[in-house]
């Protein structure tokens, strides 16, 4: 079976082959990508992992000696090709993967001796649920509080 392999369309030479894939246990599925050097010489690859226990994916450059978090260090189209590929992989997603933000308007009530600090650290921790219509053509995978407006 031929292996995955993700490319760009504006740089050829860039590109992430999938060389093994499977479950580390009953909740890690792993993709292993070829090696890569960085900027210092030092060889590394890439290694992204689908977590069911915590619903969500990593990015993790693997050194010989030393593991970072790569999920700033890819760009955003092959990091949303590579989520899409997994989550479909793990049967998370069977149709297209697709992420959007959409505004919420809240008016409070809010107690007078309540600090804007306060206010913040309350929006902050704000968990959001959406009721979705009951059809079979889309499906909330996940719902993220990205915060307050500064």
């Amino acid at each position: 079976m031929a292996k995955k392999v993700f490319t760009s369309k504006f740089f050829k030479d860039l590109f992430y082959e999938v060389l093994e894939e499977h479950w580390l246990d009953d909740d890690t599925y792993v993709m292993v990508f070829q090696d890569m050097y960085d900027a210092d010489g030092d060889k590394y690859h890439l290694e992204v992992e689908y977590h069911e226990d915590e619903d969500r994916v990593t990015f993790t450059r693997v050194y010989e000696h030393d593991t970072i978090d790569a999920n700033y260090m890819i760009t955003h189209v092959f990091k949303a090709q590579i989520e899409e590929y997994i989550l479909q992989k793990v049967g998370v997603v069977k149709g297209i993967l697709n992420k959007q933000k959409i505004a919420v308007k809240l008016t409070l009530d809010i107690d007078p001796k309540m600090s804007i600090g306060e206010i913040h650290e309350w929006l902050r921790s704000l968990e959001i649920n959406v009721t979705t219509h009951n059809d079979d053509k889309a499906h909330v995978i996940k719902v993220e509080n990205l915060g307050w407006n500064k």
